[in-house]
């Protein structure tokens, strides 16, 4: 489906939007919406800034229960549920190493978070979600060089209030929500509020037999706990906790999508090629290039041998499933007000911390072991032979491979932020606000994939050539702790120089600094790296040191004193016997070297050896575990802000034009050990104008334009170091996001309310370095990439909803219709189709009783009606080899991967209040 007029010409509803208020009972009108998106209260119609603002009674209207949904509703906003990253007209978060900053930033009642998510939380304890579109460089500032999105959740009652919510879905989905709230003395206030959330069933269901299904799977809940207090006349205080916890497989890191073409079954996979593929196992290869026939063992009987999702892309191959946990999770935050004569003062502060593990299947199959075919002469067909005939004191088979891979992603942040601001509040047509801000965080975790390790016994465990020992089986590691500190000051002034034009300008001056360690281990059991050992050990003439040649003797040095005599060398190769049994150590080999100088932010001293031109210089050390170390430390700081002038000829009227400048600190490629793993800072120059405009009572348009000067884009690009995929962080030097944001609020009769939302958001990389694109097995150079569009920035988002109400007697029951489009974007800076989200569109339904006495509401509703695929956000592709001799794996380029939105989803919710 890609468009349906006929269903919305005959249905008669419009469209949907952001900010669109709830139906007003008894009026023909558009409701005032309150915000205080520039840390003040004012309407929306009044700020002159792009917002999308959405209270909890538009959310039950319209059906907006999660992040996805909000950026659904909001242009140029992109949400990719499944990593937990947002983007903004194209400026957003591209990875998840946390030392590279996200470029949204997110505040939960004023305090800074680093997570998304927390956005989507119920409208029984979300009171207002702000959506600023743009750079948000002076009044927020970190993060916030795309945009903002602020959380305003329900406060404590004066009198007594209670509400129960029950949510009933297909997929054996149920959520309980509750509210208290009320006063413990005159001037005390409470509210205790939670919810425990499971879903049983996933949108994805394994081939694997006895295998759970997976795909927003969930067994999560939530408590938080309020106070509010009226200390004396001037002075009120506002502390909320809150705790959470997830026992899933769902939210973000669980399974969302699916590879879009066939196994990679090559020997070994690019995307991780120092151990064997798993999918090898289900190679069509025979002879050499294949497996010895009838040695594919598959967890649980499996007889699966292609990737199912061709089939029915919700189907899919894995004998470890996908499990989320979420613990520890404590959030605490105070807003403290003390109300002068003609100035507030005003603090908010708190502290955050949560643990967050994922683990999971890194190949992607049910496959538990496989043989790999001995060449004709090789070594150990020649030695199994001798000793078959008792002239070999060592045997030698087919090497088994332990096809059982998993991986562990990890985040263990902790974090604290103060600010303190004072705001004027008399009638004078100068009005302020000036503070102070101040964040520090404690972060652990793994780099930009995970910890990838076997389960089951392997020669990974006891690394040859005296390499420590690695009994966790970890082939990969790469993880890292940082500490991150952010200061800044900041002012803003408005002028009121007429009776309608009014001046606003504002500064903030930010210095960040990152400083921290990262850790990297790479222990290789593949045909990938021991073809350089054996040579290295004067084997050249015994041929390559692969698995087809060595069999089950590949890594077994120890063994080579009796092959020699197995082969009438006599002793010549006892000196070997002491170099292990076992896999091969390559962190060394692969870690970064120079000879020209200290690398830019790597903080580790560095050692030389050698003279001239043989001298190698280190800036890391490898520990007793074998693990490599080196420190980072690095700073960066801006001054930013925003210069604007508004024309408000009439009560309904609001022109506007604004400037502003945002900034974004520099990053590390933290865990990837890379030559250069610094990213400097990114900056935007942003320009909009804007008209917010009732026409009477009834109708409401509010348009935006805008343009950004984007320069240095913190740019994941894969890179390859050895047989391992990195990623690196590039500047691409300059981009530009330009386009238009139209809102529509429509009450041409009173039952009837129709909003219309639509962004038009072109974007363009006008300037960069040549970069290589690992997906690309025919251009396999650097390759230009100016010209091509930003990435998760769909060029069209149109967001369209209707509501009618019938107003009878014994209460109202309103019927809602939302359809929903958004065009093609890419993952990243390479323009290329399997790197593409398609176009995708979507028609959900809502019905609402709300009797008389407004008791209770029940609410019924569908999304995702005709159950079509959506797509979330662009995903890179899923790399393949060129093989020039083995025609089944040979691909030109990557396979796509796509992350969906959910299937058809309908439900009941009923809410009950006393």
């Amino acid at each position: 489906m890609k468009f349906r007029p006929t269903l919305l010409a005959s249905s008669a509803l419009l469209a949907a939007a952001i900010g669109a208020p709830a139906h007003a009972q008894g009026a023909n009108v558009i409701e005032e919406l309150v915000v205080t998106a520039e840390k003040r209260e004012q309407s929306l119609q009044d700020v002159p800034v792009a917002i999308s603002a959405f209270t909890s009674r538009q959310r039950d209207l319209v059906g907006i229960s999660t992040v996805q949904d909000l950026t659904n509703f909001t242009p140029g906003f992109v949400y990719q549920s499944s990593n937990d990253r947002s983007s903004m007209r194209g400026i957003g978060r591209l990875t998840n190493v946390h030392a590279v900053d996200g470029a949204v930033s997110i505040y939960i009642d004023g305090l800074f978070t680093t997570s998304t998510v927390l956005a989507g939380g119920p409208p029984l304890d979300v009171e207002r979600v702000e959506i600023l579109r743009g750079p948000q460089g002076t009044l927020y500032g970190r993060n916030a060089i795309g945009g903002t999105v602020n959380v305003i959740s329900v406060r404590p009652t004066e009198d007594f209030y209670a509400e129960v919510r029950a949510i009933a879905e297909n997929y054996d989905f149920t959520n309980l929500q509750m509210a208290v709230s009320g006063p413990i003395a005159d001037n005390l206030r409470f509210r205790v509020s939670g919810y425990k959330l499971d879903q049983r069933k996933g949108y994805f269901k394994n081939v694997n037999a006895g295998q759970p299904s997976e795909g927003s799977k969930r067994d999560e809940y939530q408590v938080q706990a309020q106070l509010e207090a009226d200390l004396g006349e001037n002075a009120d205080i506002w502390v909320s906790y809150k705790t959470l916890v997830w026992h899933n497989r769902g939210g973000p890191g669980a399974r969302a999508g699916y590879l879009n073409g066939p196994y990679e079954t090559g020997r070994t996979d690019p995307n991780f090629s120092i151990v064997y593929n798993s999918a090898h196992g289900y190679t069509p290869e025979t002879g050499v290039n294949g497996i010895v026939p009838g040695s594919l063992r598959q967890f649980n009987g499996s007889t699966t041998t292609s990737n199912p999702a061709l089939v029915d892309n919700h189907l899919f191959n894995s004998n470890i499933p996908q499990r989320v946990r979420l613990r520890d999770v404590n959030s605490l935050t105070t807003n403290f007000v003390y109300h002068l004569p003609s100035i507030d003062v005003k603090y908010v502060g708190g502290f955050q911390e949560y643990k967050y593990d994922l683990y999971g299947d890194t190949d992607a199959t049910s496959v538990q072991s496989f043989q790999i075919p001995l060449a004709p002469g090789s070594i150990c067909g020649t030695v199994g032979a001798l000793f078959a005939a008792g002239a070999s004191s060592v045997n030698c088979s087919p090497l088994t491979v332990n096809a059982n891979n998993g991986y562990h992603y990890f985040e263990y942040p902790k974090w604290y932020s103060h600010e303190i601001n004072f705001s004027s509040t008399h009638d004078g047509p100068v009005q302020w606000i000036v503070g102070a801000f101040y964040y520090n965080e404690k972060y652990s975790g793994t780099g930009s994939t995970a910890d990838f390790f076997l389960v089951g016994p392997s020669s990974l465990q006891t690394p040859i050539l005296g390499a420590a020992p690695n009994p966790d089986n970890i082939w990969s590691t790469g993880n890292y702790s940082l500490t991150t500190r952010s200061k800044a000051v900041f002012g803003q002034i408005d002028w009121q120089a007429t009776e309608t034009v009014k001046f606003t300008g504002g500064l903030r001056y930010t210095k960040d600094k990152k400083f921290g360690t990262e850790f990297r281990r790479i222990v290789c059991n593949s045909d990938a790296c021991y073809p350089s050992l054996y040579p290295a050990l004067g084997l050249g003439a015994f041929g390559p040191g692969t698995a087809a040649n060595w069999g089950s003797l590949l890594g077994n040095l120890t063994a080579l004193p009796a092959v020699g005599q197995a082969l009438g060398l006599g002793n010549a190769l006892a000196p070997l016997g002491g170099l292990g049994n076992g896999a091969m150590d390559l962190t060394d080999a692969l870690a970064p070297k120079s000879t020209a100088g200290p690398i830019e932010g790597v903080s580790t001293p560095s050692v030389c050896t050698g003279t001239g031109a043989a001298q190698v210089c280190r800036q890391y050390v490898i520990g007793p575990n074998g693990v490599a170390s080196r420190g980072l430390s690095d700073t960066s700081d801006a001054v930013t802000g925003t210069a604007g002038v508004q024309w408000e000829p009439d009560p309904d009227t609001l022109a506007y034009a604004r400037y502003s400048r945002g900034y974004k600190a520099f990053g590390f490629s933290a865990g990837g050990f890379l030559a250069d793993p610094k990213a400097d800072e990114e900056t935007v120059n942003a320009y909009e104008a804007g008209l917010k405009k009732n026409f009477g009572a009834n109708l409401q348009v509010n348009l935006a334009v805008f343009y950004l000067d984007y320069k240095n884009l913190q740019a994941p690009v894969a890179v390859r170091v050895g047989a391992t995929n990195v990623t690196q962080f590039v500047n691409v030097a300059k981009s530009v996001s330009k386009g238009g944001e139209l809102s529509v609020i429509w009450r041409p009769t009173e039952p009837l309310r129709l909003t219309l939302d639509y962004g038009y958001n072109p974007t363009k990389i006008k300037k960069s370095a040549l970069l290589v694109d690992v997906n690309d097995n025919i251009n396999t150079g650097a390759v230009s990439v100016v010209g091509n569009a930003l990435p998760q920035a769909p060029k069209h988002k149109l967001a369209l909803n209707g509501t009618y109400t019938i107003d009878m007697e014994p209460g109202d029951l309103t019927l809602g219709a939302t359809y929903l489009y958004r065009s093609k974007s890419y993952a990243n800076v390479f323009e290329r189709e399997y790197n593409s989200a398609p176009s995708w569109d979507q028609v959900d339904l809502r019905a609402i009783w709300t009797p008389t006495d407004g008791k209770y509401t029940v609410i019924a509703y569908v999304k995702n009606v005709f159950n079509d695929d959506g797509y979330a956000a662009a995903v890179a592709a899923s790399q393949r080899n060129n093989s020039a001799t083995v025609a089944s794996d040979r691909f030109p380029n990557g396979a796509q991967v796509f992350e969906l939105t959910p299937p058809r989803i309908y439900g009941v919710e009923l809410q009950y209040r006393f």
